[in-house]
C-alpha cells in the first residue's frame, strides 16, 4: 500500500488532505509543524508528501529542501501562496510541483495520481 505525509498545520485542511489520500489508497501520518515531520520522514520513506508552505516553526521550502535529501518519493507543496515567485521557490526547493489553496478535493486527487505518475525528483536533481 502506498503512504502518505501531510505536513499542515490547519487542522481542517489536514483532516481533508487526510480523507482526499486515504480514500486514494494511501495509508497516511500527518504531522502539524515541519520539526515534526522532519522527524516522521526519518522513520518512513513515504511515497508521497504534502508540505504547507506557512508552518507555525519553519517554512515549507526549508522542510522540502531538507526532505528531498531523506525522501526518494515524490514531494508536493500545497499552499494559499499564489504569486509564481513562491511555486518557483518550492521548485528550486525540490518539490516535484506547487499546487494552490483553495482546493477541489476531486480536483486534487487528480492532480496527485497524474504527479506521482511521473518519476520524482531526486536529491541530485
Amino acid at each position: 500500500m502506498a503512504t502518505a505525509l501531510v505536513i499542515e498545520d490547519d487542522d481542517d485542511i489536514r483532516s481533508l488532505l487526510d480523507v482526499v489520500l486515504t480514500q486514494d489508497g494511501y495509508t497516511v501520518t500527518t504531522a502539524v509543524n515541519g520539526v515534526d515531520g522532519l522527524d516522521a520522514l526519518c522513520t518512513s520513506n513515504p511515497d508521497l508528501t504534502l508540505v504547507d508552505v506557512g508552518l507555525p516553526d519553519m517554512e515549507g521550502y526549508e522542510v522540502v529542501r531538507e526532505a528531498r535529501g531523506r525522501v526518494t518519493g515524490h514531494i508536493v507543496m500545497l499552499s494559499a501562496r499564489s504569486e509564481s515567485a513562491d511555486a518557483s521557490r518550492g521548485l528550486e526547493a525540490g518539490a516535484d510541483e506547487y499546487l494552490t489553496k483553495p482546493f477541489r478535493p476531486r480536483l486534487l486527487r487528480q492532480q496527485l495520481q497524474e504527479i506521482t505518475s511521473r518519476p520524482s525528483r531526486t536529491a541530485t536533481a
